[in-house]
């Protein structure tokens, strides 16, 4: 039995040796070799890449007239829908709703229209360009004071006021 165990243990070791040596044939090329530099490498399953050609990125957007119109429109309608004081909240709300962001919307979701001041705007309009075309600040003037919009667009996307700020002093 100790002959036949003894066997067995060469057998392995043997077998675990040869596993390690070289492989008889011709000798492959090492990974780290670079290609000719008069030629660029082939693609590792043999064919030839496709030229995909990406899209240009949009350019950042920036201040001009039609932006400033389009955020003056943005905010207008955004406060004619603010103000509607005598809507229920949910009316109010969906009123509101186009013309803000998610957040603006999630943050306006708990107010009672019925707590903001009865007044109208009454004034000009005036847009305060922000140094990125990214942002820009709106003052609506009302007969209780001014509110503050805060607009931000998304690229060539619209206006969106994502944030309304009541004249100090008011609820």
């Amino acid at each position: 039995m100790r002959q036949k165990i003894a066997i067995a243990a060469l057998a392995a070791l043997a077998l675990g040796v040869s596993g390690c040596s070289p492989a008889d044939g011709p000798p492959t090329t090492s990974p780290s070799r670079l290609a000719p530099a008069d030629r660029p490498p082939e693609p590792a399953d043999g064919s030839q890449d496709e030229h995909i050609e990406a899209e240009a990125p949009e350019p950042s957007p920036t201040h001009d007239d039609g932006s400033d119109a389009a955020a003056i429109g943005v905010a207008s309608a955004a406060m004619r829908a603010y103000l509607r004081r005598d809507d229920s909240q949910r009316d109010w709300l969906e009123a509101l709703q186009p013309h803000l962001t998610a957040a603006a919307v999630a943050a306006l979701s708990s107010v009672d229209p019925a707590s903001i001041p009865a007044v109208t705007a009454d004034g000009q309009i005036a847009v305060e360009r922000d140094a990125s075309g990214y942002l820009a600040r709106v003052v609506v003037p009302t007969g209780g004071g001014s509110y503050r919009l805060l607009l931000v667009r998304d690229g060539s996307g619209p206006w969106l006021v994502s944030q309304i700020t009541p004249p100090d002093g008011a609820s």
